[in-house]
């Protein structure tokens, strides 16, 4: 018998017409110096749509929360789950973020996930990884386990959560994984999220088998290239993150990088450049992961903003952390920006007194701008 027949025998067999209980292990970690995420709004609606589901006497839902690393495998020598499913923050080739002893992030890669999955290969059939660039991981496991899904880009909490209801509710339903995954897409596209195409699916990588699931309804996207550095003598490319009732801000700040710009040193971009007839969303994200610099305007606005403190700021921090972005939060206006993700970096203006909190607006900008200066120098010479 070929591999790729055997391992269509084994799936067989783990979702036979005679189903027996499933047990799914939803374990979630939001470390406190990451952006916040809905992890609960997301238990809470899997728990809900499990229980009127027409087949909830055939699943039973185990949680853990505020995941260590050893919680991990301790969780899955209590409950023998058959699916686990992963809510929280992903880091690309860095790995998955898990907590530390006193709740900061712990970074666990997928060489190591794969190692631990293994052990457990005979009992688990699918695994979800509901974080960001989370199909790195995925490939890693897709090794010893029939099914897995990852992300391949950014995935908001909106679409992350719509994704994961559409799924565990056609299991419920008595549906297999390949369905339900095409329905949890399905889930996203009509919410009107533009991040459909954002899970994939993949199938245990045996000789001869189908690795990948095509993704629903449209032709799979290019995979974006991996952000570089600018080549000698180009701009460094600057996304500037603010909150659109801090416009005036952002146009004196835009003001004060004019020279920058003119001597082909940087190329800023916002929102504002946007063409009429695009999808916004789309170009958003494009260009924040283009970017070399990202600039964080901090604001009352901005930490109250949905949009660029849990997406654009958590994006941000993430290509930080990976090395492939420089992040600068600059202090606009007084608020309370301590312990928040970006609080452990160095901020502008000096001493971190805030931008309207100078005698002069054009002295603190002044001064904003010399700390980018510095460090678009630093970008350039690496």
């Amino acid at each position: 018998m070929s591999s790729s027949k055997c391992l269509t025998a084994i799936i067989a067999n783990r979702f036979s017409s005679h189903p027996t209980m499933q047990t799914i292990l939803f374990l979630a970690a939001n470390p406190k110096d990451t952006g916040r995420l809905r992890l609960d709004q997301e238990l809470r609606d899997i728990t809900e749509g499990l229980q009127r589901a027409q087949k909830r006497d055939l699943f039973n839902l185990e949680q853990r929360l505020a995941v260590r690393p050893r919680d991990i495998q301790r969780a899955m020598l209590d409950v023998s789950p058959q699916i686990i499913h992963f809510s929280g923050h992903g880091a690309g080739e860095q790995g998955l973020v898990f907590e530390d002893e006193i709740g900061n992030a712990k970074l666990v890669n997928g060489a190591a996930l794969a190692r631990l999955f293994e052990l457990f290969a005979d009992q688990i059939t699918c695994v979800v990884l509901n974080g960001c660039y989370s199909e790195v991981q995925a490939k890693a496991i897709a090794q010893h386990i029939p099914y897995i899904i990852g992300m391949n880009q950014a995935i908001g909490d909106k679409a992350a959560n719509s994704f994961a209801v559409g799924f565990y509710d056609a299991l419920g339903a008595g549906r297999d994984v390949e369905f339900a995954y095409k329905l949890g897409c399905a889930a996203i596209r009509l919410e009107g999220i533009a991040e459909n195409l954002t899970p994939v699916l993949l199938k245990q990588s045996t000789p001869g088998s189908t690795t990948v699931q095509p993704k629903p309804y449209e032709s799979t996207p290019p995979t974006p290239p991996v952000p570089t550095a600018p080549a000698a003598g180009e701009p460094i490319e600057v996304f500037i993150s603010y909150s659109h009732k801090d416009e005036d801000l952002k146009d004196e700040l835009y003001i004060h990088l004019a020279n920058l710009t003119r001597q082909n040193k940087i190329k800023p971009w916002q929102d504002r450049a946007i063409e009429a007839g695009t999808e916004w969303d789309t170009e958003i994200k494009a260009r924040l992961e283009s970017a070399d610099m990202i600039l964080l305007l901090i604001t009352p606005r901005f930490i109250a903003s949905e949009y660029c403190f849990d997406k654009e700021m958590q994006r941000a921090m993430e290509r930080h952390a990976a090395g492939t972005a420089r992040v600068i939060p600059i202090i606009m206006k007084p608020c309370d920006w301590q312990d928040t993700p970006f609080s452990k970096l160095q901020v502008l203006p000096k001493d971190a007194k805030p931008v309207t909190s100078w005698r002069d607006l054009d002295e603190a900008l002044l001064n904003v701008v010399q700390g980018i200066r510095k460090a678009v120098d630093s970008l350039a010479k690496k």
